[in-house]
This record gives C-alpha cells, structure tokens and sequence, in this order.
C-alpha cells in the first residue's frame, strides 16, 4: 500500500488514506482527494506499466465474488459560495 500511496499521490490525488473496518477487520477503505471531477478522470490515465502492476497485484488481494468498486463522493461546504480551488471529489475503494 506504500507503493500505491506513492502512486496516487504522484499522480495527483491529495489526502491518501488507508482505513480498517472496526465491525469487519478484512475490509480495508482506501481515500483520497482530487481538486476537481476532471483531476480525478484523469488520475487513473498517468498510470504507468509498473504502476498498473502495482494495482493488479492489490487486486489480486481481493477476496469476494466481483472486483473492488470505486465509490465516488463529492463534498462541498454548507453555507459557503464554492471556489474552483475546493476539493470536489474523493475516491473510495472498497
């Protein structure tokens, strides 16, 4: 997951974070933040071949009958006008 921090990080994403179900000890949540929808889009298309083997091998991690999903969640602050410079996006794998 080092290696994959790296990755995301290099690649854009912000806030990289690695969680552990308290309830359930074998899921794991990995976050992170993008600036914007189209910085998200375009995270996953700096990938290198040695970064997508780095991901193929946390795939293969996996333990379930269909692939991780990536959950998408857009935040934004109540009460506040929004800027172009708040984080809009942030991605969950499951």
């Amino acid at each position: 997951m080092r290696e994959r921090r790296r990755v995301q990080s290099r690649a854009g994403a912000r806030n990289w974070s690695l969680q552990r179900s308290l309830h359930m000890p074998t899921i794991w949540t990995e976050s992170c933040w993008t600036p914007t929808q189209m910085d998200y889009l375009r995270l996953n298309h700096r990938l290198t071949v040695a970064d997508k083997e780095i991901g193929d091998r946390l795939a293969a991690l996996h333990e379930g009958d269909s692939p991780p999903q990536p959950a998408l969640s857009y935040k934004r602050a109540t009460g506040a006008e929004r800027s172009r410079s708040q984080p809009i996006a942030r991605i969950s794998r499951l």
